[in-house]
């Protein structure tokens, strides 16, 4: 199975300022594309820890997939580049595409009267320095390109997206494509179900669903919420395989055999 990781960079991040919705939707995206999302670790903007957490994913050698948010921008503290530079012991250099992309953007942003200048400043100038090796992502929504590196003695992929998540979610449909690519030429899917119980108690919930871990080779989630009583425990059965037909059937087999530990009579 191809596995993942996902690191946040950012100081309001771990303060509490900024809730991460990124990492949460990075997940889902490359859970549902058949990866194994091992780690979600979140670093404030600080260089010595941030290139640490890459050395280690890259030194653990069991990442296909490294997915970085954040500090791709103009100021001071956007600083991934640097990070990705340092981890990798690379020079830093500046890249023409990525210039180009930065340039262009600014001309649009100018021609929409939403900036007073398509002067390439240094701040602007510093979004296109690359770690040697390194190509940029378009940016269809904001002005810093973002970072591909293929690190092939590792076999691992690293994608450095921004942390603005519209600007993000943009730049993670550019890339889907080649991430999908990983998972179709290894033969993985994933498939899941959600079901709704009458349980409102997952103490009493627990042992059944025990009984089904134990006949299927499934991964069962219960997500309670409070002890109200208008609330019901709802739950998810998933499975990653190599076929596509081999997911699918023993998801809702196990889902049939819960339903009918659960005394439930009614299709999903």
């Amino acid at each position: 199975m191809e596995k993942a990781l996902i690191l946040s960079i950012g100081n309001e991040l771990l303060s509490g300022k900024t809730l991460n919705t990124n990492a949460t939707y990075l997940a889902k995206k490359l859970t549902k594309l058949g990866f194994i999302i091992l780690k979600i670790i979140t670093v404030p903007d600080d260089l010595e820890i941030v290139s640490g957490e890459i050395s280690q994913a890259l030194s653990d050698d069991k990442y296909r997939v490294l997915l970085i948010t954040g500090g791709l921008g103009p100021t001071w503290d956007d600083s991934t580049s640097a990070f990705l530079a340092k981890a990798l012991k690379r020079e830093m250099e500046l890249n023409n595409h990525a210039l180009s992309i930065v340039t262009q953007r600014y001309q649009e942003l100018f021609d929409q009267k939403l900036v007073n200048t398509t002067e390439i400043t240094p701040e602007r100038k510093k979004m296109a320095l690359f770690p040697i090796g390194a190509e940029p992502i378009d940016n269809p929504v904001g002005t810093a390109p973002g970072i591909f590196l293929n690190i092939e003695s590792q076999k691992t992929l690293i994608f450095c997206l921004p942390g603005v998540p519209k600007e993000m979610e943009a730049m993670y449909h550019l890339i889907e494509p080649k991430l999908a690519r990983i998972i179709q030429e290894q033969n993985i899917t994933y498939y899941e179900l959600e079901f709704l119980t009458n349980f409102k108690d997952e103490s009493l919930l627990a042992p059944i669903l025990e009984k089904v871990r134990e006949k299927f080779d499934v991964w069962i989630k219960s997500m309670p919420t409070t002890y109200q009583e208008e609330e019901r425990i709802h739950l998810i059965i998933s499975k990653t395989s190599d076929s596509q037909i081999k997911a699918k059937d023993e998801v809702h087999t196990a889902m049939n055999y819960l339903k009918q530990l659960l005394n439930y009579s009614e299709d999903l």
